[in-house]
């Protein structure tokens, strides 16, 4: 064949066309077209160190790659290209909600529950939820550390991370459906959580006027979670009075965050927060 088709030809393998050159000159000169041995460093790791490497590391917590350097007897750019070379990748432990077992037997009975009997006929559903914030932040990743030349003379406001026993917070409650959010409702919380009269009294109104700004004329249901003031008596006979439907006590599942969206709303807005005074935006 001319050398400019079989050029052609190996191109499309995504071979360089001097490569694909030096293999037909070699060709004609005689030399074998094999890759001949090389001359290198030699491997830290045996084949079966390596493999134990990868079963110790496999689908387990905990060990870094400094760790795993001295625990094997290497440094850890030879633990990474171990990693490399069996595919392992580094994957980030996501949060997730920790059932109990009576969790576990209520929740597809409730779900499915839901589903058939209060979500059918192509309601519109509504939720709302309240999110507590503090003013300090201490779990913001990137409030936890500081630069100093002098650890001594640093004032201790920024060396220690100050936390009270029972923080001043405040209480962010809103609703939302496919229309969008409600107006919100924010106050000051003393205790550890809203009550059925701060519920009914300041909440539960901006829901009624969500409803009939959104959906005067459609068939809703109320899904709140299980929080005592959402199932609080005064709570139950707010609702009735203003034909509210809403989702039973028994008919609720537990601890299902993955199947309610105002939860993506409330962690999209704590990345909200302030640090020295000025509005910060922590983008993931």
């Amino acid at each position: 064949m001319p050398k400019k088709e079989i050029v052609n030809i190996f191109r499309n393998e995504n071979i360089s066309v001097s490569t694909i050159y030096q293999a037909i000159r070699e060709c004609e000169e005689g030399i074998p077209c094999s890759n001949l041995p090389k001359s290198g460093r030699p491997r830290k790791l045996s084949a079966v160190q390596a493999n134990r490497l990868v079963l110790f590391v496999k689908n387990t917590i905990g060990p870094s790659t400094r760790k795993l350097g001295r625990r094997f007897g290497i440094c850890r750019m030879t633990v990474s290209r171990e990693f490399k070379r069996n595919v392992l990748k580094y994957r980030k432990r996501r949060k997730c909600p920790k059932y109990t077992v009576n969790q576990l037997e209520r929740i597809p009975r409730c779900c499915r529950s839901l589903r058939i009997r209060h979500f059918a006929n192509n309601k519109i559903i509504i939720m709302d939820d309240e999110k507590y914030f503090t003013f300090a932040n201490p779990e913001i990743s990137g409030n936890s550390g500081f630069y100093t030349d002098n650890f001594n003379d640093c004032p201790d406001n920024v060396k220690f991370k100050e936390k009270a026993k029972f923080e001043d917070k405040i209480m962010v409650w809103c609703a939302i459906s496919e229309a969008g959010v409600s107006r919100p409702y924010v106050g000051r919380v003393r205790g550890q959580a809203v009550d059925a009269n701060v519920y009914t009294q300041n909440c539960l109104p901006k829901l009624l006027d969500f409803i009939n700004l959104y959906h005067a004329n459609d068939e809703i249901m109320l899904w709140p979670d299980l929080a005592s003031c959402h199932y609080a008596h005064a709570t139950r006979q707010w609702l009735e009075a203003n034909h509210i439907p809403f989702v039973p006590r028994e008919d609720n599942p537990p601890n299902v965050p993955q199947a309610r969206p105002i939860e993506t709303f409330w962690a999209l807005l704590t990345r909200y927060t302030t640090m020295d005074g000025k509005p910060k935006i922590r983008i993931n």
